[in-house]
């Protein structure tokens, strides 16, 4: 998570979503963990996960006032870690 994300202190219980990171850095984080763990994440909805690309204004305004982003699914490391051993994607 520090090379993608800047984040350290990650537990079981991170929600890998919910770190306020960019849609780039989300998109590389899943890439770099579907080809470093070899997972296949075919059937991964990333947009039930993660936000759609969106102008910065409005990306900066969600940021500011959480309320008005849509509720997404958590993705948490332990999920993540399950995910690994399974060596496919499965919806939490």
């Amino acid at each position: 998570m520090t090379h993608t994300f800047g984040v350290g202190d990650v537990s079981l219980d991170t929600k890998v979503n919910e770190l306020n990171t960019l849609s780039e850095d989300n998109e590389h984080f899943i890439k770099l963990f579907q080809n470093e763990f070899n997972v296949n994440m075919e059937s991964f909805s990333y947009y039930e996960y993660f936000e759609e690309d969106e102008f910065i204004l409005l990306s900066v305004l969600k940021r500011i006032f959480p309320m008005i982003r849509k509720k997404k699914k958590p993705l948490k490391v332990k999920h993540l870690l399950s995910v690994i051993r399974n060596g496919k994607w499965f919806d939490p």
